[in-house]
């Protein structure tokens, strides 16, 4: 038996190893990057239920001068619309009459790395919008 025989079928096994290692750079490349997007997009959810959550004041204390404060139960509500209109989890919660926190959750499902047992990434989002009142630039 001479060398070239004996090395038949040594290239269909480098371009099937080659194959198989290109495909799974190319998903880790996509699933990660997805993963990036989901993140940013948990990320910008809470920071959108923040606004709009800060957007909901006492009425009453605004229009009389005294203050701004957060109306808890409205902000709560006009948050958690905010995050099921996006289709996101996540819970809002008033810190003090100020302040409100936003936290979201999502997970973002894997397209190529569930080939080795790697079928989701959860990520998660966190805001704080803080209710000020301000007047010619000075906050009061």
């Amino acid at each position: 038996m001479n060398r070239i025989e004996s090395e038949r079928g040594s290239v269909s096994i480098w371009v099937v190893t080659s194959a198989f290692v290109m495909i799974m750079l190319v998903g880790i490349a996509v699933d990660l990057g997805g993963k990036v997007y989901a993140q940013q997009n948990a990320q910008d959810v809470a920071r959108q239920a923040a606004r709009t959550a800060g957007q909901e004041i006492q009425v009453p204390t605004a229009v009389r001068g005294e203050g701004v404060a957060a109306d808890p139960s409205a902000g709560q509500q006009a948050a958690q619309r905010y995050l099921d209109a996006s289709n996101m989890n996540g819970t809002a919660t008033v810190v003090d009459s100020d302040t409100v926190h936003i936290t979201t959750t999502d997970t973002y499902e894997t397209t190529f790395l569930g080939i080795i047992g790697i079928t989701g990434f959860t990520v998660h989002g966190e805001a704080e919008a803080r209710i000020a009142h301000v007047v010619n630039g000075q906050e009061r």
